[in-house]
């Protein structure tokens, strides 16, 4: 079981449907999914700048809304999943399996009741900010790491948050969360959490990626990272963006986390036409081009560079197990 533990495919998904069409995940996406296969992502509900803070609500209900239009429509090559009981179930039907996660709580505004409005939508996963300021806490910055933009940590209401989501059995993403924030979810956490796309900062110094000590702190709760292919997490040095350097990432988390505690969370953009329309930028740099690329590209030849069993964990299992743990 491969799983891509971050995926921003719903912006493309409402995108195509506000221009009347349909079946988007089935004719634009599932021939690449299939032939990379991939059998679970975890899918964010992002909100683009343009839309905060009043509109941050309602697009991401549109984004819900219109995966379960696609649903109506390609029900038989993809399921929603809320446990791992479904996403199990799902893959063993030939389904790619989809969970959500707010990648970012702007959508609750400052309203903890909302969520479980989205938990009974299907959201499982909470990325508690993006790179910016929300009412929960401050994000990273895309700078190296010694220039903070935003140095607050969680607020009240990101306290409240994550001691909720934790009761209710959501799965706590802290990528995009800043060193202060990282650091107080780590003191309120009772199990696992996840850096679902995050990359490590002795590697490449940007505020983005996990310093030593935040990858040790996952793995002490049994958490995952997932490896992030945006080539500016990747290496400060233009030549050294590849395949190569993007390994030398799983090693060292393996070497100071273990291989239990790394995964992938490729965040792949450059294959999402609607991003090059957000405040994400129009040249997002991945390493490679999509789901099939980055088989052919990194995850294919892991399988000569691991053990079966490390293989499996590294491309699936391990997230698997959070999911089990955490959802059931």
């Amino acid at each position: 079981m491969i799983i891509d533990a971050h995926f921003d495919v719903l912006l493309d998904v409402l995108s195509f449907r506000k221009r009347g069409e349909q079946k988007v995940l089935e004719r634009k996406y599932l021939e690449n999914l299939k032939e990379a296969g991939i059998s679970a992502l975890i899918c964010s509900l992002y909100v683009c700048d343009e839309y905060l803070p009043e509109g941050a609500l309602r697009n991401a209900l549109d984004q819900i809304s219109a995966l379960m239009e696609e649903l109506e429509e390609s029900g038989e090559f993809f399921s929603l999943c809320r446990n791992s009981t479904e996403a199990k179930t799902a893959v063993e039907n030939g389904k790619i399996a989809i969970f959500l996660s707010l990648e970012g709580a702007e959508p609750l505004g400052d309203d903890i009741f909302l969520l479980r409005t989205f938990y009974d939508l299907g959201v499982r996963f909470i990325g508690l900010t993006w790179s910016r300021r929300n009412c929960v806490g401050d994000g990273s910055t895309f700078v190296t790491a010694d220039a903070p933009k935003y140095p607050g940590g969680l607020t009240r209401f990101g306290r409240e948050l994550v001691m909720r989501a934790q009761q209710m059995g959501m799965v706590i993403d802290v990528s995009h969360l800043n060193d202060p924030g990282f650091y107080e979810v780590a003191g309120l956490m009772k199990g696992p959490f996840i850096a679902s796309h995050s990359n490590c900062r002795s590697l490449c110094e940007v505020a983005r990626n996990l310093t030593d000590y935040q990858i040790k702190t996952i793995a002490d709760f049994n958490g995952v990272i997932g490896l992030n292919a945006y080539s500016l997490f990747v290496s400060d040095i233009s030549g050294e963006r590849n395949p190569e350097k993007f390994f030398e990432h799983f090693r060292h988390i393996t070497k100071i986390a273990g291989r239990e505690s790394v995964g992938l969370g490729l965040d792949l953009c450059d294959c999402i036409e609607s991003l090059s329309f957000s405040n994400a930028g129009s040249s997002l740099g991945d390493l490679f081009i999509d789901h099939m690329d980055a088989y052919r590209r990194f995850i294919g030849p892991m399988k000569e560079k691991l053990t079966p069993y490390d293989y499996e964990a590294f491309t699936g299992g391990n997230f698997m197990r959070v999911i089990e743990r955490v959802l059931g």
